[in-house]
């Protein structure tokens, strides 16, 4: 929702563009932060029920102080603790999922929940564009603030506890040195799992990715320079990849599971998590070439049809690969599949901060077609990342459960 207002914020405040990005950009930083406390907790000492009203009324009351304030930067601080609140509700979900779907239902379950957060980004630069465009910025932030009270009074009434302590399979465990070291719920302690190089490789590629994604978020505002685009009508440009985004989940989500089920038919009922990686390659071909695309679609002002399109194509392949790819992670480390839902949020938003501040003084030095020409290259180098987890990763971990240690 705040996408298509970051013009009129800047108007607002007077202040510049690069500021204007910082309050996008912190706010990605701690989307990407505050799952390594609510992660570790929760997988230690469950409360996934309590964690969520937690995190709701973090998010309300920046909420309503983001809609009062008259200073920039005060609007950066409350957005910094708006997006401790909604983010958490990210690696809860996962968790949630974990307690109680089997692996083969996985694969759906998280697509219903990325269809969830994507009718989200589907449907909110659209509404704040309308509301920005018709009643003020501001307004965004108190439909926001209602919206948290009534998911907050939702969770409360009808979400039972979902956390189970004997909802592990042996054959997946890891060491108990790592439970150890969860125990003590250091928002620091996820960051162990980097070790194994079939979570790092995977979080790798992912930042790629990710980087495409918000990248292009800070550019669609700027068609109102390019294109002449109202705020309105820059919201409903973001129809383009919201839609990507949603077919990318559900499509993915059940293809993911096709190819698992697929699999275990195959070998009696045996499967391992490598296999579903085997549901990535189509999206990872098109992320790439679309996103390229879209750069210099913009460098040249082709008709806004075309770059429409290839966010269109490059959002679908882009939840087509996040789908398989999380749902890997919790049928690896299905104990802690919070933690580490947390941990693959951290490094990417961590990432994608540095993204979007360097957004603009690079577009402008070298233009945007080559901007995203450097990011497809990326992209494509980082492939290489989840082939070896494809091929290499059943024996990592295997490994990893048989000497048991970190």
């Amino acid at each position: 929702m705040y996408y298509p207002a970051v013009i009129d914020v800047r108007h607002y405040f007077r202040t510049t563009e690069f500021i204007v990005n910082v309050s996008v950009s912190v706010y990605v930083f701690f989307t990407g932060t505050a799952p390594l406390f609510v992660g570790g907790f929760s997988d230690v000492y469950g409360n996934r029920r309590h964690l969520y009203l937690i995190a709701l009324s973090l998010f309300v009351v920046p909420s309503v102080v983001c809609a009062l304030v008259k200073n920039v930067w005060v609007l950066i601080a409350m957005r910094s603790l708006q997006a401790c609140g909604s983010s958490s509700t990210q690696c809860l979900g996962a968790g949630v999922i974990s307690d109680i779907y089997v692996p083969t239902e996985r694969g759906r379950a998280y697509g219903i929940m990325y269809l969830g957060f994507y009718i989200g980004d589907l449907g909110g630069p659209i509404i704040g564009g309308y509301l920005t465009e018709s009643l003020g910025f501001k307004w965004i932030f108190w439909l926001l603030a209602s919206l948290g009270c009534i998911l907050f009074l939702i969770i409360f009434f009808f979400l039972p506890e979902t956390f189970r302590r004997n909802n592990i399979s042996s054959s997946l465990q890891l060491s108990y040195t790592l439970k150890q070291a969860f125990q003590k719920v250091n928002p620091l302690i996820p960051l162990k799992l980097l070790r194994f190089p079939n979570v790092a490789l995977k979080i790798v590629y992912m930042s790629s990715i990710w980087a495409f994604m918000y990248v292009q978020n800070v550019i669609i505002p700027t068609f109102s320079d390019t294109y002449k685009l109202s705020s309105f009508t820059i919201g409903l440009t973001f129809l383009a990849p919201g839609i990507g985004y949603l077919i990318g989940s559900v499509i993915g989500g059940r293809y993911s599971d096709y190819v698992l089920a697929k699999y275990e038919s195959d070998h009696d009922g045996q499967s391992y998590p490598e296999v579903r990686l085997k549901s990535i390659w189509i999206g990872s071909i098109l992320i790439p070439i679309s996103y390229c695309a879209f750069g210099w679609l913009l460098q040249f002002k082709i008709n806004l049809i075309f770059p429409i399109i290839a966010m269109f194509i490059g959002g679908t392949g882009s939840l087509f690969v996040f789908n398989s790819t999380i749902t890997y992670l919790v049928d690896s480390y299905p104990e802690f599949s919070a933690s580490a839902i947390a941990l693959s949020d951290f490094i990417p938003c961590t990432l994608a901060t540095a993204y979007i501040i360097m957004t603009v003084p690079i577009r402008n030095a070298i233009g945007i077609g080559w901007l995203f020409t450097i990011l497809a290259s990326i992209n494509l180098l980082s492939i290489s990342c989840i082939i070896l987890v494809y091929f290499k990763g059943k024996n990592w971990r295997e490994k990893q459960n048989t000497n048991g240690n970190l």
